[in-house]
């Protein structure tokens, strides 16, 4: 069975609202009127691994530097997806080399995963750059 979500608050909607019955968003307006990588940033958050993968490797593609940290705590938060880690890492190195990176990577450094950190880390001692 598919179940879908609000964007916003993801709580369980039927297919084809328009309101989400739980938050009161205008749905259709917030998808409208936000900004494609605004979008995928909060896209993060979804309770499907594959949408959070896809917006993993989508903002790795967009190559904004501001997406570093977003990124990083959305591996946090789900912390027991070693491979969602993983692809984060993967994604950061690939963004321009900045503060916002060094601070994702130093977050990931926190990450309970020990294959995260260590990958977090040596990114840091390459200076950022992918490998």
């Amino acid at each position: 069975m598919n179940h879908h979500y609000c964007p916003l608050c993801y709580a369980e909607i039927p297919i084809g609202s328009q309101i989400c019955p739980a938050c009161g968003r205008d749905i259709e307006a917030w998808e409208r009127n936000t900004p494609y990588f605004d979008r995928l940033v909060w896209a993060l958050r979804n309770p499907h691994s594959e949408v959070r993968m896809g917006a993993i490797l989508s903002l790795q593609n967009q190559g904004r530097a501001e997406a570093a940290v977003p990124l990083a705590e959305c591996a946090l938060q789900s912390d027991v997806d070693v491979v969602q880690g993983l692809a984060v890492v993967e994604a950061i190195t690939r963004l321009p080399n900045g503060a916002e990176k060094l601070q994702a990577l130093s977050l990931l450094e926190k990450h309970p995963a020990h294959s995260v950190r260590e990958a977090a880390q040596s990114t840091q001692n390459k200076g950022g750059s992918a490998g």
